[in-house]
């Protein structure tokens, strides 16, 4: 093996590649990948670390990196400096520094942010350029003036690039870096210093252990104080609740979210309570909770995104209450601090609902020509449009794209409603029957009964309908009203 070949850099080099290739083989983002899968796949967090006993992280988490911009950037850092330090120290002892420094990064990221996720080879790389400058310091009087200079203007520029990537990179984790840097810098100074004293021949033992203990002497500080560290168990019960309200396990989300707010009013941790209690039913919770994370929001002045959020899921309450006018003020106010085609259909619902037909239809048009609107905000603003005698033809426009989107027996049984208010009883009657078959809502068998003319059938089913909610009762009384008269004699065939 060629000793002035730099091995170590170039497998190490290799290894990151490889598991970046192996991670996006395995389906994560090669640009931007989502905290899960860098966690699943090894990265850094300190409340996994600590409390769940994760350690290796800290050692894994210096093969995985944020995006292939983010792991070129590195690679090419590592390839120039960790060359030129590896033909200085020799493969074995460049790959301890280099792993010591990572390390160093780890624990210096989780004593800084318990919370925070972090992975890359970032922190290895400065300390390596660390342990140049403590090489520089202590062996000053040895270098040759020119020499000296050459070192220090070199040392100097990559720091001033450094620096700017600290400040202009988001994504950057500055405490990996300066955990490493430490790290380096320390092995620079005390194994130089050993080389020096031994004339050449290796860095001692001594000066190994020297920094071995400083590398556990930060870990240990980041333990206890991530240990000790109300918001860091608090952030980590909010985690656990993400991850649980992500594979849909929402009593879970609630248990572990009203363990949170026992101690602190996290408005996350509120909004995940009031979706897992409207979930089961405790729409009184659920508002309760949507309310307490608005004000939260607001007093703290946090993340506009979350607020609307917020915003979204009381209109929601509002909605189902027959508060439409509260639902579009909130729907409004969601829309401006987060322009989104989801907030425009909620809120064309509620303004027809209210009576704005100017209003009400010019969101419909909108949303039905969004190639991100859902099929359901499709299909409730037909229904707004049908219940509220607006415009028939874009009711039928928009529930035939609810369905093109995503055929569902709650679309089919709109469909059928609006063929039946346009007098098309032939188109309707194939969606009642697929309605019915496949929800079985008493809205949709009153309309099937109707349309197969047995108006006592009808009524029966439209006034269980109209006992079950007011929203419903005020929808069908035209309708029940024609079964009725229907029943009468004073009414034809529809």
């Amino acid at each position: 093996m060629d000793p002035r070949r730099p091995f170590v850099t170039f497998i190490l080099v290799g290894v990151n590649v490889v598991v970046f290739v192996a991670m996006v083989a395995m389906g994560v983002s090669a640009t931007n990948p989502d905290i899960d899968s860098l966690l699943i796949a090894g990265a850094n967090r300190g409340t996994l670390v600590v409390f769940e006993q994760q350690w290796w992280r800290a050692f894994t988490s210096m093969f995985i990196h944020i995006g292939v911009l983010h792991l070129a950037v590195n690679m090419y850092a590592l390839w120039k400096i960790g060359g030129f330090v590896e033909r200085m120290l020799g493969g074995p002892m460049f790959l301890l520094v280099y792993v010591l420094a990572g390390l160093g990064g780890s624990f210096g990221s989780v004593l800084w942010n318990p919370l925070n996720v972090s992975a890359g080879a970032s922190g290895a790389i400065v300390g390596i350029f660390g342990f140049i400058i403590g090489y520089a310091i202590q062996a000053r009087h040895l270098l040759p003036p020119d020499a000296a200079k050459s070192l220090w203007d070199g040392i100097l520029a990559t720091l001033a690039i450094n620096l700017f990537l600290a400040f202009s990179v988001p994504y950057l984790d500055n405490a990996a870096h300066a955990g490493g840097l430490v790290i380096g810098v320390l092995a620079g100074f005390v194994g130089t210093a050993s080389m020096i004293e031994r004339e050449g021949r290796g860095a001692s033992l001594g000066s190994q252990v020297i920094v071995i203990a400083a590398v556990l002497g930060l870990g240990v500080l980041a333990k206890v104080r991530t240990e000790n560290n109300p918001a860091a168990r608090t952030g980590e019960t909010l985690q656990a609740a993400q991850v649980a309200y992500r594979a849909n396990d929402l009593a879970t989300v609630e248990a572990l979210a009203s363990k949170v707010l026992v101690d602190t009013k996290d408005p996350v941790a509120s909004l995940l309570r009031a979706i897992a209690r409207n979930a089961r039913g405790d729409l009184d919770g659920g508002f309760a909770d949507v309310n307490d994370a608005i004000v939260a929001l607001r007093d703290q002045q946090g993340s506009p995104v979350l607020l609307a959020e917020a915003l979204a899921l009381r209109a929601g309450a509002h909605q189902s209450a027959g508060r439409f006018e509260l639902a579009e003020a909130d729907l409004s106010s969601a829309h401006r601090l987060r322009p989104d085609p989801a907030y425009v259909g909620l809120r064309g619902y509620a303004r027809l609902r209210l009576g704005d037909a100017d209003g009400g239809l010019q969101d419909a048009r909108a949303t039905l020509s969004s190639s991100a609107a859902t099929s359901m905000a499709l299909n409730n603003l037909a229904w707004g449009a049908l219940v509220t005698g607006q415009d028939l033809d874009l009711a039928l426009a928009l529930v035939n794209a609810a369905l093109e989107r995503e055929p569902s027996a709650a679309a089919r049984g709109t469909r059928c409603w609006v063929q039946a208010a346009r007098g098309a009883v032939e188109l309707a009657m194939p969606d009642c029957v697929a309605a019915v078959a496949g929800a079985n809502e008493p809205m949709d068998r009153g309309m099937l009964a109707f349309l197969q003319q047995h108006p006592d059938e009808a009524v029966g089913f439209w006034e269980e309908a109209a006992a079950r909610s007011p929203i419903d009762a005020k929808d069908v009384a035209p309708w029940l009203a024609r079964a009725r008269l229907q029943l009468d004699g004073d009414a034809g065939v529809p």
